[in-house]
C-alpha cells in the first residue's frame, strides 16, 4: 500500500495502524520543515491539493515592503546592512546591491551613532526612534526618523535589527514654510495694528468716531470717541443699534432706520440727522457713513465712523442766509416798486373815496383798494417764507403748485425787459425737496438769467419726468427742473468754474458768486444732480435733476381755497379780550370785532391780560398777537392762560405766522395771518369756540 493511502475496510473507515502511520508522517514533515530539509508543504481542501513554499507565504509581505513610502532595514548586530528595500536605496543614492554588507554607521554622523548602540548590542529589546541626519551619495544630509526594534530569533537564533527610515524632508519645509507663514502672518498683524492705531489717532484728530456693528448678534464695536460724541465719558459696557437709534430726534428717527435698512442692500450708509446727547441734553447734528460687509450675499456687518457736523451745519446755515440776504439785496428795487404801487392804490382811494358818492364808483375803488392789499400780503407771505430761519425739511412737492406760486414775485424781482415764461409737463411727478431751498435756487438762476441777459430777454422755467433716466451718476426715475435764458452765454473756462463758491464774474457788490454752489449743494442733498449747458451768444440752460418720490403731496394751508367772502357770519355775542401792543391796529380790530357782535376788552401786554382775567371780568375768548413787548408773547401767555381757564377759547394772530405756527401748533392753537378779512375773523372765533363746546 502507498505512503498515504488508507487501507481498505468496510465502510471506508482508517484503521489505527493507518492513523498512526499518518501521525509519524505529519511528524516527520513538520522536523524537516523546522530543519530546513524540505521547502513546501502539500495542503489538501475542498479544491483539491496545493503546494505552498516559504516563498509563496512570504510574497505579500515582500510586496508591502518594497512598495513602502519609507526606508526598510534589516541590520546585522555588528550593523551590517543585511537587507533594504528600494525606498531606502533612494534616501541614500545608492543602489540597493551595493548597500548589502555596508555598515550603516557609515551614513550617520559620529556624534549620532549612540543611538544605535544599546539596540545593536541587544541590550535594549524594545524599540528606539529618533531624528537624524542622514548623509547621501551626493554629499548632502537628509532629515529623517529612524525606528529600530531589536527581532532576536525564537529559540536563540541569530540578532538582528529591523529598522524603518522615514524622510522628514517634506514635513520639514512645509514646517518650515508654515514658520514663514505665520512670522509674515504677525508682521502683517503688527502693521495692521500700527496701521489701526494711526488711523484711530487719525480719526481722533479729525473727531471722528469709529464703530462696527454685527448684524448677527446686534452689537457694535466702538471707539472712545464714538461715545463721547454721543455724550459718554467713558465707553460704555455695550451698543447696540436701537441704543444708538434711542439719542436720535423723534423726528430723524424714521429716515435713521431706513437709512440703516437701505444698507444692507446698496452696500453704503451716508446720513446726517440729529440726537439729544447724554449728559448735557444738547442738540447735536451728526453725520453717519458706513460700509456694508457681505458673506454668501447675505449682510452681516456694517462698519464706519461718525462725527459730530453741528458747527458745520451752523456755518451752512449762515451761508445759506447770506445767500438769502444777497438775493433780497437784489429783490429790493423790484419788490420796492411793487409795494409803492400797492401803497398808491390804497393811498388814492382813501383820497377818493368822501369824494366819491357814485356807489358803483366807490365799490370799484374798495375793490382795487383791497386787491392791492391781498398781493401786498401774498409777496410779503413770500418774501418771509423765501428768508426764514429754520432746519431744512424735506417734503413731498408740486413744482408746478410751488413755483407757479412764485410767478408774481418772479415777475416783481426782474426787470420789465425780462419776460418769465413756465412750462409744466402733464402728469408731472412729485419730488421730496425743501420748498423754502428749492425756491431759493429758481429764484437764484433767475436772477443769474436776468444779469446775463442785460438788454432783456426770455427766462423759461419748465419741469419734466426723465422716467428710467441713466448716466454717469444717476439711475431711476427723475424730474428734470430747467432755467433756461436767451442771454450772452458762458465761455468754457467760465463754465469750468461755475459750482466754486464765491466764484463770481460779475462786478464788485453785484452779485456773492454763491447761486450756483447753492443750487449744486441743494441737488447733491436731494439725491440728485446739476447740469448745465451753455453756448457764448445764445444762451444758458441750468438743470437741477431730482428724484421722483411716491409720497403724497399736501398743500400747504396758503395754497388751499380760502373761504369763500359771500359766507354768511355766524351769530356772535359774547366779550372778547383783545392784546394788542399797536394803539391803530387795536382799534381797527376792535371795530371789526364789534361789527361780528361781541363787545371787546383791550389790553396792550401780556401781563395786563392775565390782570384782566383775575379781576373776574365775563371774558369769553381771548384774541392776541404774539409779538408783544414785555417777557412774555403770544403763545407764552395762552400757555398761562390754559393753567388758569382750561376751558377759554384763545385765537392768536401775527403778521409772520409761518414763524410761530410750529410752536403753537404744539399747544393745539390756531394763527389768523395778517392780513386778514372780517370773514376770516368771523370763522377763526367760530372754530375755537366751537371746539371748547362739550360734545
Amino acid at each position: 500500500m502507498a505512503r498515504g493511502e488508507p487501507s481498505d475496510r468496510p465502510g471506508g473507515e482508517p484503521s489505527i495502524e493507518d492513523l498512526r502511520a499518518r501521525l509519524r508522517e505529519s511528524e516527520e514533515a513538520l522536523d524537516a520543515i523546522r530543519n530546513g530539509v524540505v521547502d513546501a508543504v502539500v495542503v489538501g481542501g475542498p479544491s483539491g491539493q496545493q503546494v505552498y513554499t516559504l516563498e509563496n507565504a512570504d510574497r505579500p509581505y515582500r510586496v508591502l515592503i518594497e512598495q513602502m513610502q519609507d526606508g526598510a532595514l534589516t541590520l546585522s548586530r555588528d550593523g551590517r546592512i543585511l537587507y533594504c528595500n528600494e525606498r531606502f536605496a533612494a534616501l541614500s543614492g545608492y543602489v540597493r546591491q551595493d548597500l548589502i554588507g555596508t555598515d550603516i554607521a557609515s551614513f550617520f554622523l559620529n556624534d549620532q551613532l549612540d543611538v544605535f548602540a544599546q539596540t545593536l548590542s541587544g541590550e535594549h529589546t524594545g524599540a528606539i526612534s529618533c531624528e537624524l541626519h542622514m548623509s547621501s551619495a551626493n554629499g548632502g544630509l537628509v532629515p529623517v526618523n529612524i525606528s529600530l526594534v531589536d527581532l532576536t530569533a525564537q529559540g536563540g537564533g541569530e540578532h538582528v535589527v529591523c529598522g524603518v527610515v522615514t524622510d522628514l524632508s517634506l514635513i520639514r519645509r512645509r514646517n518650515d514654510e508654515l514658520s514663514a507663514t505665520n512670522q509674515q502672518l504677525a508682521r502683517e498683524v503688527e502693521q495692521r495694528r500700527k496701521v489701526q492705531g494711526s488711523l484711530q489717532l487719525a480719526l481722533d484728530a479729525a473727531g471722528m468716531g469709529s464703530w462696527d456693528l454685527d448684524l448677527i448678534s446686534g452689537i457694535a464695536q466702538r471707539s472712545l470717541r464714538h461715545d463721547q460724541i454721543f455724550g459718554y465719558p467713558a465707553l460704555l459696557p455695550q451698543w447696540t443699534l436701537d441704543a444708538a437709534l434711542d439719542h436720535f430726534l423723534l423726528e430723524d428717527r424714521t429716515s435713521v432706520e431706513q437709512a440703516f435698512d437701505n444698507s444692507r442692500r446698496s452696500g453704503a450708509l451716508d446720513f446726517e440727522a440729529r440726537i439729544r446727547r447724554a449728559g448735557d441734553g444738547s442738540i447735536r447734528w451728526l453725520r453717519v457713513t458706513g460700509q456694508t460687509f457681505y458673506d454668501g450675499g447675505a449682510p452681516v456687518r456694517i462698519a464706519g465712523v461718525v462725527t459730530d457736523v453741528t458747527d458745520r451745519r451752523v456755518v451752512e446755515e449762515r451761508l445759506r442766509q447770506s445767500q438769502k440776504i444777497d438775493a433780497l439785496g437784489q429783490l429790493t428795487g423790484g419788490v420796492a416798486h411793487d409795494f409803492n404801487n400797492l401803497l398808491m392804490v390804497i393811498s388814492s382811494g382813501l383820497e377818493l373815496l368822501p369824494r366819491q358818492s357814485d356807489p358803483e364808483r366807490r365799490e370799484r375803488t374798495l375793490g382795487g383798494m383791497r386787491q392791492a392789499v391781498q398781493r401786498g400780503s401774498g409777496l410779503s407771505r413770500q418774501l418771509l417764507a423765501f428768508s426764514r430761519q429754520q432746519a431744512l425739511r424735506p417734503e413731498p412737492v408740486s413744482l408746478a403748485n410751488r413755483i407757479g406760486g412764485m410767478q408774481e414775485l418772479l415777475d416783481r424781482s426782474l426787470r420789465g425787459d425780462v419776460q418769465v415764461l413756465s412750462e409744466f409737463a402733464s402728469g408731472l411727478w412729485p419730488v421730496e425737496v425743501d420748498p423754502g431751498e428749492m425756491e431759493m435756487v429758481v429764484l437764484n438762476l433767475s436772477l443769474n438769467a436776468r444779469d446775463a441777459m442785460p438788454n432783456g430777454g426770455q427766462i423759461l422755467i419748465r419741469a419734466e419726468n426723465a422716467p428710467n433716466l441713466a448716466d454717469e451718476e444717476l439711475r431711476g426715475d427723475f424730474v428734470r427742473l430747467s432755467v433756461s435764458d436767451t442771454g450772452t452765454g458762458m465761455p468754457p473756462e467760465v463754465m469750468a468754474r461755475v459750482f466754486e463758491p464765491f466764484f463770481t464774474t460779475k462786478g464788485i457788490g453785484k452779485g456773492s458768486g454763491l447761486g450756483l454752489a447753492q443750487a449744486h449743494g441743494f441737488a447733491k442733498a436731494s439725491g440728485g444732480a446739476v447740469r448745465i449747458e451753455s453756448t457764448v451768444g445764445a444762451g444758458t440752460k441750468v438743470s437741477i435733476i431730482l428724484p421722483r418720490t411716491t409720497k403724497t403731496v399736501v398743500e400747504a394751508a396758503e395754497d388751499r381755497v380760502a373761504r369763500p367772502a359771500s359766507r354768511p357770519f355766524p351769530t356772535a355775542v359774547g366779550q372778547v379780550l383783545l392784546v394788542e401792543d399797536d394803539q391803530e391796529v387795536a382799534a381797527l380790530t376792535g371795530d371789526l370785532i364789534e361789527q361780528l357782535g361781541y363787545k371787546v376788552t383791550r389790553v396792550a401786554s401780556a401781563e395786563a391780560a392775565l390782570g384782566a382775567l383775575a379781576d373776574g371780568r365775563p371774558i369769553d375768548l381771548v384774541f392776541s398777537d404774539v409779538m408783544m413787548p414785555g417777557k412774555m408773547n403770544g403763545v407764552a401767555l395762552a400757555r398761562e392762560i390754559r393753567t388758569r381757564r382750561p376751558d377759554l377759547p384763545i385765537v392768536l394772530t401775527s403778521g409772520f405766522a409761518e414763524a410761530v405756527r410750529e410752536a403753537a401748533e404744539a399747544e393745539g392753537l390756531q394763527v389768523l395771518a395778517k392780513p386778514y378779512r372780517l370773514d376770516d375773523l368771523a370763522h377763526a372765533f367760530e372754530d375755537a369756540r366751537f371746539a371748547k363746546q362739550p360734545c
